[in-house]
């Protein structure tokens, strides 16, 4: 029997605070790899995609080339008196016509500079024609509710991201996007967070057959990337684990993004242990930030619960 699996990138403080108690029978480890698309690389058998900067991943089903291809996020920035912030719900995620305007309107004002906007499923958009091998970058989900100081771009060629990015907040500042949102009462787009991308890896080519061969569900551009380079189809979407038809032979995977005021539990926890009571799973992992969470059939009998004591909150 299959394991389904929970992988849950952004997780606000509230939703830990009810992830707590369904949690408190789980078995809990530390993610190999220390991140979860390290981790779920290996654990579908592509090691070598553990390493390799995620936006180089994505590059071939969003048709750029790998080598000098970066994500760029949609966030919203606070100042305050001696930092700049991400706030819990920094991560924008816009709309496909939004999205579509604002690559459009990047490629008329940045043309002639070797840059190029596309957009890229939940990570927002994917940027080709920087060429900034040797730097290190974090993923803005890591990022939210927190000082974004220690998280910006580092390494001899930071100064390109950082340099693109405050060229990219500058323009941000002139677009119909800005008004737009704001007469909507949401949150405006203070620029795009360049991440993901880096020394080129070898990318290998799909895998042969499985005789059964693991599901996925997820708007990540990353994920559909994954998939490819095993040649299975792409992920599937789902709202809910109730949208998720769950393998019976191999394992199912869900990336759940959600915005910050979905209930969490009652759309991808519960329904997930309702599957491990009724045996149609054999366990139910949860990923949260670098912690793994597993529980099976018997755990959900145990006597005793554990209190479950996060070190971060977004």
């Amino acid at each position: 029997m299959s394991a389904l699996v929970l992988i849950l990138p952004v997780v606000s403080a509230a939703e830990r605070a009810a992830l707590a108690q369904p949690l408190a029978r789980a078995r809990e480890s530390a993610l190999a790899g220390g991140d979860w698309r390290a981790w779920l690389a290996q654990r579908v058998g592509l090691a070598a995609l553990a390493s390799a900067p995620p936006a180089q991943v994505a590059a071939p089903v969003l048709g750029v080339a790998p080598a000098l291809a970066w994500f760029a996020t949609p966030v919203s920035l606070l100042a305050a008196l001696d930092h700049v912030r991400m706030p819990a719900d920094g991560w924008i995620t816009l709309a496909a016509d939004e999205a579509a305007e604002l690559a459009e309107r990047f490629a008329r004002d940045f043309a002639g500079s070797g840059f190029a906007l596309a957009p890229a499923g939940a990570e927002g958009f994917v940027l080709s024609g920087l060429a900034a091998l040797r730097t290190r970058t974090h993923d803005p989900a890591r990022v939210l509710a927190g000082n974004i100081g220690s998280w910006l771009a580092a390494g001899d060629d930071a100064a390109s991201v950082r340099r693109l990015g405050a060229e990219i907040e500058m323009w941000l500042h002139g677009q119909p996007l800005g008004e737009s949102r704001q007469r909507r009462g949401l949150a405006p787009v203070s620029t795009l967070w360049i991440w993901g991308g880096g020394a080129p890896v070898a990318v290998p080519g799909p895998a042969g057959p499985r005789k059964h061969s693991p599901r996925a569900y997820g708007g990540d551009s990353w994920l559909r990337g994954l998939w490819a380079a095993q040649g299975l189809s792409a992920p599937g979407e789902a709202g809910s684990l109730r949208e998720v038809a769950i393998a019976r032979e191999a394992d199912t995977f869900v990336v759940a993004r959600h915005g910050l005021r979905d209930d969490v539990v009652e759309r991808w926890c519960a329904p997930a242990l309702a599957h491990l009571a009724a045996r149609r799973v054999a366990s139910v992992q949860v990923v949260i930030d670098d912690r793994l969470f597993r529980i099976n059939r018997f755990d959900l009998v145990k006597p005793w619960r554990r209190t479950v004591r996060w070190t971060a909150s977004a």
